[in-house]
């Protein structure tokens, strides 16, 4: 015989076959067993129960030199231990409904030398994949189902090509990728998943050869990619992340070769933590909706390109400190209401807008930064933009004048009025000429006494600058003594004349050394 073939047939007693060693192909279509089929230990050629109703099928350590064909299979728990099969394992349409509180496909270990095809199956009980091994992995369009643990278990899963969920649904338990290996793309386009205990979508140290993708993903329970190497890009618009914890996507070290997408009508009910990632692409976040509680995670992150215009609802708090980012794009209508940039450090920013409006950019910091400044301000003059990183500058100092003890206040305020902190020294000619006329009308009305009858013509604009300036000489004030009231005039002005001199040294010195950087 070369081969066991039946069709439509009912099966009343058991099918035993187990550590059995059959070496033509077996197949029963279209049939009913009465009690559950026992292969486990067996090693067979082929295996088919295409539209097969059976209660159960027992099959640990199974050897199929060919194909196991379990399409349009109703029945119980399938348990496949350890199993190996060389070529493909079909399960199209099959109902799997486990009686206990177990998976319905129980294949943890198990070694398929093709394809696994499940599209459309419905597995009461989930399907438990735990360091399976497979050429391809196809689950879409199905519906999988749990109480108690994950609905679709692939940790330490190993698969050649691509992983397929898209148009999968998941109620309850979710999907656990961890520590996962992809050479391929892994799909989740049109998705819904939901997990009301943990992660809709687990996948920490999950290594992708291609890219991932959740376009119009609905992921109930956020998405966990902690530690995720993702080998192209990463499109998640229009998808719809509600949250686990505060997070709806988790990915702190992440390693992504090109974009990350969130945009296009995404809905983020929380957080988007990406901590220490690289995404050596852009991130977009443009057209995106946010939470209210929402907070854009980019501490110490490299990012290639971080593109934040257009969000339809802004998320409350970006936290850019410490982060590498190559370019901004963004705009005044765009800025959340918090933003901390301390340590931030970026290559470009588009638009390019004057230093009045992006300092608003700045103001949105909690505190005073000084490296958020001083950076805005090597951008400008990088670009030739001189007065505007002048502008910058003489902000920062108004800011951490603003945070100081009150003696330093009160002299930071003197340095502004006065010069500008240095990056407005024309203002101090005009002090200059103010109090050198004031002080020359006051000694032209009343001249000074002068020392000897023998000395110089009196000449108030010289005396005047003889007093004010502390380094010039004249040789009018050597020659002339104010007297009376008078004398508090010329006390006056030596003393604001010094206070002039160390401001306009202080604040030019300071803008020396920072030209300098």
């Amino acid at each position: 015989m070369s081969r066991l073939h039946l069709t439509g047939a009912t099966i009343t007693g058991n099918l035993r076959l187990s550590h059995a060693r059959v070496e033509i192909p077996v197949a029963f279509t279209d049939c009913r067993f009465d009690n559950a089929v026992d292969l486990s230990d067996a090693s067979l050629c082929s295996v088919d129960l295409t539209g097969s109703s059976l209660p159960g099928l027992s099959a640990d350590r199974l050897q199929v030199d060919g194909d196991l064909k379990l399409v349009r299979t109703v029945g119980g728990a399938v348990s496949l231990f350890r199993s190996d099969i060389t070529g493909d394992m079909w399960l199209n349409g099959a109902e799997l409904v486990s009686e206990d509180s177990g998976y319905a496909l129980r294949a943890p270990q198990l070694r398929v030398g093709g394809g696994l095809y499940a599209r459309a199956i419905n597995a009461v009980g989930g399907i438990n994949l735990w360091g399976a091994q497979a050429f391809t992995l196809e689950v879409t369009k199905g519906c999988l189902s749990s109480t108690g643990h994950t609905a679709l278990r692939c940790d330490g899963l190993r698969i050649t090509q691509d992983l397929h969920c898209s148009e999968l649904s998941v109620d309850g338990g979710g999907i656990s990728l961890f520590g996962a290996t992809i050479g391929g793309q892994c799909w989740f386009t049109g998705a819904a998943v939901r997990n009301d205990t943990g992660w809709a979508v687990s996948a920490p140290s999950v290594r992708v050869g291609g890219g991932m993708y959740g376009n119009g993903m609905r992921a109930h329970g956020g998405v966990n990619l902690f530690a995720a190497t993702i080998g192209e890009s990463i499109e998640l618009s229009g998808c719809t992340l509600t949250s686990h914890g505060n997070h709806a996507l988790r990915a702190p070290g992440a390693h992504i070769e090109a974009n990350l997408d969130l945009g296009d009508e995404a809905t983020i009910a929380s957080g988007v933590t990406l901590p220490r990632a690289e995404i050596k692409g852009t991130l977009r976040l443009s057209g995106s909706a946010f939470g209210d509680a929402s907070t854009i995670d980019l501490q110490h992150a490299t990012v290639g390109v971080l593109v934040m215009t257009s969000t339809n609802t802004q998320a409350p708090m970006y936290d850019l400190r410490a982060a590498v980012i190559g370019r901004i794009d963004d705009s005044p209508t765009s800025w959340p209401p918090r933003i901390e940039l301390d340590g931030l450090s970026y290559q470009d920013l588009r638009p390019l807008l004057p230093a009045t409006q992006r300092l608003a950019w700045i103001d949105r910091s909690n505190g005073y930064s000084p490296h958020a400044y001083e950076h805005l301000a090597a951008y400008y003059r990088q670009l030739g933009h001189d007065d505007d990183a002048r502008t910058v500058q003489l902000a920062r100092h108004r800011r951490r004048r603003d945070s100081a003890q009150m003696p330093a206040r009160l002299w930071g305020y003197f340095e502004d009025l006065t010069v500008g902190y240095g990056y407005r020294p024309g203002r101090a000619l005009v002090w200059l000429f103010a109090l050198t006329t004031l002080v020359a009308i006051v000694f032209a009305a009343i001249p000074p006494q002068p020392v000897r009858t023998n000395g110089p013509a009196f000449q108030p604009v010289a005396f005047a600058l003889d007093l004010i300036l502390p380094v010039l000489d004249l040789g009018q004030e050597k020659a002339f003594t104010p007297s009376g009231n008078t004398a508090w005039v010329a006390w006056a002005s030596a003393i604001a004349g010094w206070l002039l001199a160390t401001t306009v040294i202080a604040g030019l010195t300071r803008r020396l050394s920072r030209s300098g950087h």
